[in-house]
């Protein structure tokens, strides 16, 4: 049983759709009561909950607002982030449909989702949290999950 600590997740995503994509993800494969979801429309808005209230992970889109250019919003979000003394050891993970995400994020040293890999093989969206997150069914040894249950 998990040590009923809530893990607080920030979501910056500019898109709605996309916002509950993971929403219901976070659902599907992570123990209820186990994390609260906070999300932001933008990444001034996330930045700006970021200094109001403290948060064990986050989760952002990189193409939002274009007030950051030549730098992608979610880019110069997690920049300043890293300049937070208080979230230096907090999780950062980039969700984006960007080309270049794997280049962006490892330049940032942060992990990253492809939004392509997250439609086509929605499970990894549970593996890149299983680090800070308690999944369901824990009984069940990663290697007998069955894939065709993530894709239902």
């Amino acid at each position: 049983m998990y040590n009923q600590i809530m893990i607080k997740i920030l979501l910056a995503e500019d898109t709605p759709e996309w916002q509950e994509v993971q929403r219901t993800l976070l659902e599907k494969y992570f123990e209820k009561g186990s994390y609260s979801l906070t999300t932001a429309l933008s990444a001034k808005e996330a930045f700006e909950l970021l200094k109001k209230e403290k948060f064990d992970t986050v989760i952002t889109d990189l193409q939002m607002e274009k007030d950051y250019e030549p730098d992608f919003a979610g880019e110069w979000l997690v920049k300043q982030i890293k300049q937070l003394p208080e979230y230096r050891d907090v999780p950062v993970i980039i969700v984006s449909a960007t080309y270049n995400i794997a280049f962006i994020a490892e330049n940032l040293g942060v992990k990253y989702l492809s939004k392509r890999t997250l439609l086509a093989i929605p499970h990894t969206f549970k593996y890149a949290l299983s680090e800070i997150l308690p999944l369901k069914n824990l009984h069940k040894p990663a290697d007998k999950i069955d894939l065709a249950d993530d894709m239902n």
